[in-house]
């Protein structure tokens, strides 16, 4: 998987669109000053970062058997890792009385010639931050395909501005995803063995027009969404979302036996930066984007997020923190399956980041932490929810330099290494998390996937990449 940076600049997290449309409006943060891009004659802007990384990756699982992951079931292998990269284009116009209208238009961009035409990497017009909107007097409304508010509040605290190697989407936020509201109905899926497609229960028909979004992840750029943006007052502001839900089953569906599904999310935050300090508070709440599939089970599960970020500059250097958690439900209602009853869980992380001046450029680390709380496991089987699992701790570092050629230009070294927690069940079987940002060694007898990491894997990477604005 090619993992989107998610974290944004604390200028753009606080900024509405009107006024975040002066400058490259991203969901990649980068510490050097942004071009204001290439303005044509009607006033249309180009704008985009580049940002690649050559990328030494070693994969290893230390349990004897980590979920069916054989300890001999290491990998190491070259990437050339393109985190985030973006190009689009922006207007403005000048409707009178204080209003006027905006859009944005942004697609995933790979100079390292990956050809990957799938909507779910926004390698389409539109397939990253996109939206048409209005500017006013008591704010900005804006339709489109958007990261939500929740996940603007990343770029509160982040300092880990280069690669991919920011806390933000790994072990903050679970996984990052782009996609619609998702739906039991559209499970049409990627056959590991085959490449073909393939159909999952309870799948009725196929959801061809859009790609739905990851049911666990909480870094999100959701299409079909509308958010409003409260003006900036005294360097506070307030970001509201909601999300249309254009797969829904009617209530004579019959493939799901647990009811009928609505997916629903809402999502806000309330940010604050005036001078050196800045601060983040987000809330996200999902409803039926985990529906169970047995009978008796619970359709419309319902789950939330809660973070808080922060950051301070102090000349020579800064430091950010963030903390959060999220409590996923139980979707089994009244079933009970391989000893377990309650399913939910509360997944609490943490990051500290910052960065130090020296030279000509400047050094950055990051240590980052996930647990799991008020879960439950049994003597085969543990509560596993996306990429956490019951009982075990993932954990993230980052250590790196900066060597800053321009205002718009900079190369860097860093490294990276992701602990996943490992553990054995009462039966002896052996159970892992799966953080990651690359695929490696997978479940599927260890012959690699595209599309996740093993569990238990531990992944460590040496980079050095270049970064470009414009």
């Amino acid at each position: 998987m090619n993992k989107k940076l998610i974290v944004a600049a604390v200028a753009a997290a606080v900024a509405g669109p009107g006024i975040a449309l002066a400058q490259p409006v991203s969901n990649t943060p980068t510490s050097i000053v942004p071009s204001p891009g290439v303005a044509s004659s009607n006033g249309i802007t180009l704008y985009g970062r580049l940002d690649e990384t050559i990328m030494y990756d070693k994969f290893s699982a230390s349990a004897p058997s980590a979920a069916g992951v054989s300890a001999a079931a290491s990998l190491k292998k070259g990437d050339i890792y393109s985190p985030g990269n973006a190009m689009g284009v922006r207007g403005r116009e000048d409707l009178g009385g204080g209003t006027s209208a905006w859009f944005q238009l942004e697609i995933g961009v790979w100079p390292s010639e990956r050809l990957d035409t799938s909507t779910v990497t926004g390698n389409n017009w539109g397939g990253r931050n996109s939206a048409i909107g209005l500017t006013t007097g008591i704010g900005d409304i804006m339709l489109g395909n958007w990261d939500t508010p929740y996940k603007q509040v990343f770029g509160v605290w982040n300092s880990v501005t280069s690669g991919g190697f920011s806390a933000a989407g790994i072990t903050m936020g679970g996984a990052d995803s782009t996609g619609a509201l998702n739906s039991a109905y559209c499970g049409n899926t990627v056959s590991n063995a085959t490449g073909s497609i393939v159909q999952t229960a309870p799948s009725a028909a196929t959801c061809a027009t859009e790609v739905t979004a990851s049911s666990t992840a909480w870094s999100r750029r959701i299409n079909n969404s509308v958010q409003y943006w409260t003006p900036i007052m005294g360097g506070f502001q307030v970001k509201l979302m909601t999300a249309m839900a254009p797969y829904q089953a009617p209530s004579s569906a019959t493939g799901l036996l647990s009811g009928t599904q609505k997916p629903q999310e809402y999502s806000a935050n309330a940010t604050w930066a005036r001078g050196p300090l800045s601060l983040g508070l987000g809330y996200d709440y999902h409803k039926g984007l985990r529906p169970s599939t047995l009978a008796g089970g619970e359709a419309n599960p319902k789950d939330s997020a809660v973070q808080l970020g922060a950051k301070w500059n102090f000349g020579p250097g800064e430091i950010g923190a963030g903390y959060e958690v999220i409590q996923y439900g139980n979707n089994l209602g009244t079933n009970t399956v391989a000893g377990i009853t309650d399913n939910g869980m509360k997944v609490p992380t943490y990051v500290l980041n910052g960065r130090w001046n020296i030279g000509p450029g400047a050094l950055f680390g990051s240590y980052s932490a996930s647990d799991t709380k008020s879960c439950s496991t049994s003597n085969t089987a543990a509560t596993t929810i996306g990429t956490a699992v019951c009982g075990l701790k993932a954990k993230m570092y980052t250590l790196g330099y900066d060597y800053v050629l321009s205002k718009r230009t900079k190369m860097y070294l860093a490294y990276n290494k992701i602990d996943n927690g490992q553990g054995t069940l009462a039966n002896g079987s052996a159970i892992g998390t799966t953080y990651y940002y690359i695929a490696g060694p997978a479940t599927n007898n260890g012959n690699g996937n595209a599309g996740g990491n093993g569990a238990g894997v531990d992944v460590t990477t040496y980079g050095f990449g270049i970064q470009h604005v414009f």
